[in-house]
Protein backbone atom coordinates (compact mmCIF):
# COMPACT_ATOMS: atom_id res chain seq x y z
CA UNK A 1 0.00 0.00 0.00
CA UNK A 2 1.21 3.50 -0.73
CA UNK A 3 -0.36 6.90 -0.46
CA UNK A 4 -1.02 9.99 1.63
CA UNK A 5 -3.37 10.40 4.58
CA UNK A 6 -4.35 13.80 5.92
CA UNK A 7 -5.35 13.46 9.57
CA UNK A 8 -6.89 15.88 12.06
CA UNK A 9 -4.60 15.05 14.98
CA UNK A 10 -6.14 15.21 18.47
CA UNK A 11 -4.37 16.69 21.47
CA UNK A 12 -2.40 14.13 23.47
CA UNK A 13 -0.58 11.67 21.21
CA UNK A 14 2.70 12.51 19.52
CA UNK A 15 3.03 12.65 15.75
CA UNK A 16 5.06 9.42 16.03
CA UNK A 17 2.16 7.78 17.90
CA UNK A 18 -0.20 8.62 15.04
CA UNK A 19 2.24 7.17 12.50
CA UNK A 20 2.62 3.94 14.44
CA UNK A 21 -1.15 3.58 14.74
CA UNK A 22 -1.61 3.70 10.96
CA UNK A 23 1.40 1.47 10.37
CA UNK A 24 -0.28 -1.23 12.43
CA UNK A 25 -3.83 -0.65 11.21
CA UNK A 26 -2.93 -0.54 7.51
CA UNK A 27 -0.14 -3.14 7.72
CA UNK A 28 2.42 -1.04 5.86
CA UNK A 29 6.20 -1.26 6.12
CA UNK A 30 7.08 2.42 6.20
CA UNK A 31 5.19 5.38 7.63
CA UNK A 32 6.32 8.96 8.09
CA UNK A 33 4.83 12.39 8.55
CA UNK A 34 5.45 15.76 6.93
CA UNK A 35 5.87 18.10 9.88
CA UNK A 36 5.79 17.35 13.61
CA UNK A 37 2.91 18.54 15.76
CA UNK A 38 3.58 18.79 19.50
CA UNK A 39 1.51 16.47 21.74
CA UNK A 40 -0.55 19.48 22.88
CA UNK A 41 -1.31 20.53 19.29
CA UNK A 42 -4.20 19.48 17.07
CA UNK A 43 -4.93 19.77 13.38
CA UNK A 44 -3.53 18.87 9.98
CA UNK A 45 -0.92 16.11 10.01
CA UNK A 46 0.19 14.64 6.68
CA UNK A 47 0.89 10.90 6.96
CA UNK A 48 3.02 9.27 4.23
CA UNK A 49 2.71 5.55 3.54
CA UNK A 50 5.43 3.31 2.06
CA UNK A 51 6.67 4.78 -1.27
CA UNK A 52 5.04 8.11 -0.45
CA UNK A 53 7.62 8.61 2.32
CA UNK A 54 9.98 9.66 -0.48
CA UNK A 55 7.87 12.81 -0.82
CA UNK A 56 8.58 13.89 2.75
CA UNK A 57 11.11 16.60 1.89
CA UNK A 58 8.66 18.19 -0.56
CA UNK A 59 5.89 18.54 2.02
CA UNK A 60 8.25 19.54 4.84
CA UNK A 61 9.23 22.69 2.99
CA UNK A 62 5.68 23.95 2.52
CA UNK A 63 4.04 26.81 4.42
CA UNK A 64 1.83 26.17 7.44
CA UNK A 65 -1.13 28.01 8.98
CA UNK A 66 -1.97 27.95 12.69
CA UNK A 67 -4.41 29.35 15.20
CA UNK A 68 -3.02 29.52 18.72
CA UNK A 69 -4.02 30.71 22.17
CA UNK A 70 -1.45 32.00 24.61
CA UNK A 71 -1.75 32.91 28.26
CA UNK A 72 -0.06 36.12 29.27
CA UNK A 73 1.69 36.56 32.60
CA UNK A 74 3.14 33.05 32.88
CA UNK A 75 6.33 31.66 31.34
CA UNK A 76 7.14 27.93 31.19
CA UNK A 77 10.33 26.08 30.33
CA UNK A 78 8.70 24.41 27.30
CA UNK A 79 6.85 27.56 26.16
CA UNK A 80 3.54 25.68 26.46
CA UNK A 81 1.16 24.57 29.21
CA UNK A 82 2.83 21.16 29.54
CA UNK A 83 5.99 22.65 31.01
CA UNK A 84 7.01 23.97 34.42
CA UNK A 85 6.20 27.56 35.32
CA UNK A 86 9.45 29.51 35.51
CA UNK A 87 8.14 33.07 35.88
CA UNK A 88 4.97 34.92 36.84
CA UNK A 89 4.51 38.56 35.88
CA UNK A 90 1.78 41.18 35.89
CA UNK A 91 -0.17 41.60 32.67
CA UNK A 92 -0.47 45.24 31.53
CA UNK A 93 -4.09 46.42 31.30
CA UNK A 94 -3.51 47.63 27.73
CA UNK A 95 -2.01 44.30 26.60
CA UNK A 96 -4.32 43.90 23.61
CA UNK A 97 -3.39 47.29 22.22
CA UNK A 98 0.30 46.59 22.79
CA UNK A 99 0.02 43.26 20.99
CA UNK A 100 -1.54 44.99 17.99
CA UNK A 101 1.39 47.41 17.92
CA UNK A 102 3.92 44.56 18.20
CA UNK A 103 2.58 42.31 15.44
CA UNK A 104 4.41 44.09 12.58
CA UNK A 105 7.72 43.37 14.38
CA UNK A 106 6.98 39.65 14.09
CA UNK A 107 5.87 39.74 10.46
CA UNK A 108 8.13 39.12 7.48
CA UNK A 109 11.56 37.51 7.53
CA UNK A 110 12.82 37.28 11.12
CA UNK A 111 15.33 35.35 13.22
CA UNK A 112 13.79 32.92 15.68
CA UNK A 113 15.38 30.88 18.46
CA UNK A 114 13.70 27.44 18.64
CA UNK A 115 12.61 26.12 22.06
CA UNK A 116 15.13 24.08 24.03
CA UNK A 117 12.38 21.49 24.37
CA UNK A 118 12.14 20.56 20.70
CA UNK A 119 12.95 17.68 18.36
CA UNK A 120 15.91 19.51 16.86
CA UNK A 121 19.11 17.53 17.35
CA UNK A 122 22.47 18.26 18.92
CA UNK A 123 25.19 15.67 18.32
CA UNK A 124 22.51 13.32 17.01
CA UNK A 125 20.28 13.55 20.08
CA UNK A 126 16.98 15.48 20.36
CA UNK A 127 17.30 18.71 22.33
CA UNK A 128 14.36 17.87 24.58
CA UNK A 129 16.11 14.70 25.77
CA UNK A 130 19.31 16.61 26.55
CA UNK A 131 17.31 19.27 28.40
CA UNK A 132 15.51 16.66 30.50
CA UNK A 133 18.88 15.15 31.39
CA UNK A 134 20.06 18.55 32.59
CA UNK A 135 22.74 18.79 29.92
CA UNK A 136 23.81 22.02 28.26
CA UNK A 137 21.87 22.77 25.10
CA UNK A 138 22.94 25.19 22.38
CA UNK A 139 20.17 26.60 20.20
CA UNK A 140 21.05 28.62 17.12
CA UNK A 141 18.69 31.33 15.77
CA UNK A 142 17.09 30.39 12.46
CA UNK A 143 15.71 32.53 9.67
CA UNK A 144 11.94 32.08 9.19
CA UNK A 145 9.17 33.97 7.45
CA UNK A 146 5.90 35.01 9.06
CA UNK A 147 3.63 35.77 6.11
CA UNK A 148 0.76 36.99 8.28
CA UNK A 149 0.01 37.36 11.98
CA UNK A 150 -3.45 38.47 13.09
CA UNK A 151 -5.06 39.06 16.46
CA UNK A 152 -8.31 37.12 16.82
CA UNK A 153 -9.16 38.13 20.39
CA UNK A 154 -11.14 41.36 20.61
CA UNK A 155 -13.19 43.19 23.20
CA UNK A 156 -12.16 43.83 26.77
CA UNK A 157 -8.65 44.94 27.55
CA UNK A 158 -6.64 42.36 29.41
CA UNK A 159 -6.49 41.09 32.06
CA UNK A 160 -10.08 41.95 32.94
CA UNK A 161 -12.02 40.32 30.14
CA UNK A 162 -10.61 36.80 29.74
CA UNK A 163 -7.96 36.11 32.37
CA UNK A 164 -5.09 36.95 30.05
CA UNK A 165 -5.82 34.54 27.19
CA UNK A 166 -5.16 35.82 23.67
CA UNK A 167 -5.81 34.02 20.37
CA UNK A 168 -3.89 34.74 17.17
CA UNK A 169 -3.66 33.29 13.68
CA UNK A 170 -0.51 32.99 11.59
CA UNK A 171 0.65 31.76 8.21
CA UNK A 172 4.34 30.96 8.29
CA UNK A 173 7.22 29.20 6.61
CA UNK A 174 8.32 25.68 7.37
CA UNK A 175 10.52 25.50 10.46
CA UNK A 176 8.59 28.11 12.43
CA UNK A 177 8.01 27.30 16.10
CA UNK A 178 4.72 28.86 17.21
CA UNK A 179 5.71 28.22 20.83
CA UNK A 180 8.73 30.47 20.32
CA UNK A 181 6.57 33.06 18.57
CA UNK A 182 4.23 33.22 21.58
CA UNK A 183 7.16 33.30 23.99
CA UNK A 184 8.84 36.13 22.11
CA UNK A 185 5.63 38.18 21.97
CA UNK A 186 5.31 37.73 25.73
CA UNK A 187 8.90 38.86 26.21
CA UNK A 188 8.28 42.00 24.17
CA UNK A 189 5.16 42.73 26.23
CA UNK A 190 7.23 42.39 29.38
CA UNK A 191 4.85 39.94 31.03
CA UNK A 192 5.78 36.62 29.42
CA UNK A 193 3.45 34.13 27.72
CA UNK A 194 3.04 30.48 26.88
CA UNK A 195 0.91 28.45 24.47
CA UNK A 196 -2.25 26.83 25.87
CA UNK A 197 -3.76 25.69 22.56
CA UNK A 198 -2.33 25.21 19.08
CA UNK A 199 -4.22 24.10 15.98
CA UNK A 200 -2.70 23.62 12.55
CA UNK A 201 -5.25 24.81 10.01
CA UNK A 202 -3.17 24.09 6.90
CA UNK A 203 -0.05 22.23 5.91
CA UNK A 204 0.18 23.07 2.23
CA UNK A 205 -1.40 21.92 0.03
CA UNK A 206 -3.87 20.42 2.54
CA UNK A 207 -6.27 22.01 5.01
CA UNK A 208 -8.67 20.82 7.70
CA UNK A 209 -11.32 20.37 5.01
CA UNK A 210 -9.15 17.56 3.59
CA UNK A 211 -8.46 15.85 6.92
CA UNK A 212 -10.09 12.78 8.42
CA UNK A 213 -11.04 12.81 12.09
CA UNK A 214 -8.51 10.57 13.84
CA UNK A 215 -11.09 9.75 16.50
CA UNK A 216 -13.26 8.08 13.85
CA UNK A 217 -10.53 5.92 12.30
Amino acid sequence: MKGILVVDKPSGPTSHDICQYFKKQLNVKKVGHAGTLDPLATGVLIILLDEATKLQSIFLGKDKEYEFTMKLGLETDTYDSQGKIVATKEVPPDALEKIKELLPEFTGEILQIPPVYSALKQHGKPLYKLAREGKEVTVTPRKITIHSLDLITTGYLLPYGNDGYVTLKTRCSSGTYVRSLAHDIGEKLGCGAHITALRRLRSEPFGLEDAIDFGKT
